[in-house]
């Protein structure tokens, strides 16, 4: 950085560390990359007697720079296209329904799909595309999809589900229809995962991307054993990025806002508590917020998002959303069984947390 500070990417046997030096005092301190995504903290360290104050955008820019140089020296761009092809398996992955009860009653683990199937005792086999098409895609959609029980779906032969529909020639044609939704927001996070960005593991650990470290270079990384070990180190992760993928063509259309207090911002605009409940933002050290939900007489939807344990000026979050993008987020999320309007809720959550991720960890690995 300067004759004061220093970056350093440290690898061992594991995730890689970003060293901060400081060159005055001698003292090192070694963080996860994940430490970056802050983009409203600024870095202060001791020189002399002063403090020196080091803003996020230029750490950013540092840090960029280091990854791309790290890249080369470890030698991992062939680990990043791997761990492309492993995401892109996982996102894919096909949940299956064996009975009718299962149809109405789906668990949260269930709903964690883009393509859920059912598996009749008689009759064909039918896979239900679960996310938002866009234009291009519901041409697809329509051109592919046959009636038959239970709901619309792609008719599978000999009623044999695929462990991955990645490669299935419908999802094929939809993912290079929409190429900026499917494809080309893998490498920046297969970059991310290696260099210890984020992974939303519980209790603050990184322990998807350390089992990338430890599966993908192996020569059966996509096998179905493989996929399932890393299904479960990544749960909590592939749940957000499946809402991200799901939610994708109405996320931008949802705002934000941070406010003192989300009850009194909902009141003034005429909005109506409807439920609460609570969440906890894994990434945050697993922080628990209560979430309330109001809708209006006319239809608007609003989520008060308030911390449990509220830090010194720290505000509410306070989410925006028309009536009928909520209807659409409800029916997509339900997989064709009973709307859940809590799952949904914490998935248009996760698709906007994932969405404001992704906009930062892209500059910080330089893509």
């Amino acid at each position: 950085m300067d004759d004061d500070l220093t970056l350093l990417l440290v690898r061992s046997d594991s995730l890689p560390r970003l060293g901060i030096f400081n060159t005055s005092t001698n003292k090192k301190k070694f963080v996860h990359f994940s430490w970056a995504e802050g983009a409203e903290r600024s870095l202060k360290i001791k020189v002399g007697k002063s403090v020196k104050e080091y803003s996020m955008d230029s750490i950013t820019e540092s840090i960029s720079a280091l990854i791309t140089k790290g890249e080369d020296a470890l030698s991992l761009k062939s680990l990043e296209w791997r761990g492309v092809h492993l995401l892109g398996d996982l996102l894919h992955t096909t949940k299956i329904a064996r009975s009718e009860a299962d149809l109405s009653l789906i668990a949260d683990n269930k709903r964690e799909t883009l393509w859920y199937a059912y598996i009749p005792k008689k009759g064909k086999t039918y896979v239900k595309p679960c996310f938002i098409p866009t234009d291009a895609e519901k041409v697809i959609l329509d051109r592919n999809l046959q009636d038959g029980g239970p709901w619309p779906g792609l008719a599978l032969e000999n009623g044999v589900v695929p462990l991955t529909m990645r490669n299935a020639s419908v999802s094929k044609e939809i993912i290079n229809s929409t190429p900026e939704r499917w494809s080309e927001f893998l490498l920046p996070i297969s970059k991310a995962l290696l260099f210890g960005f984020s992974d939303w593991s519980l209790g603050g650990e990184h322990n998807f991307g350390e089992a990338f470290w430890k599966h993908i270079p192996g020569v059966e990384y996509r096998s179905e054993e493989c996929l399932a070990t890393m299904a479960s180190f990544g749960r909590q992760f592939m749940a957000k990025l499946i809402a991200y993928l799901r939610l994708w063509p109405i996320l931008s259309r949802i705002g934000i806002e941070m406010v003192p207090d989300s009850n009194k911002q909902a009141e003034s605009r005429g909005l109506k508590k409807r439920e609460r409940f609570e969440m906890v933002a894994a990434h945050l050290g697993d922080k628990r917020f209560k979430v309330t939900r109001f809708v209006d007489e006319a239809g608007e939807v609003a989520f008060g998002i308030i911390p449990e344990t509220r830090l010194p000026g720290e505000n509410d979050k306070f989410v925006t959303m028309t009536g009928d993008d909520w209807e659409i987020c409800l029916d997509v999320c339900s997989l064709g069984g009973d709307k859940d309007p809590q799952y949904t809720c914490n998935s248009v959550l996760g698709g906007i947390e994932v969405r404001d991720w992704y906009s930062r960890i892209r500059q910080c690995v330089g893509l």
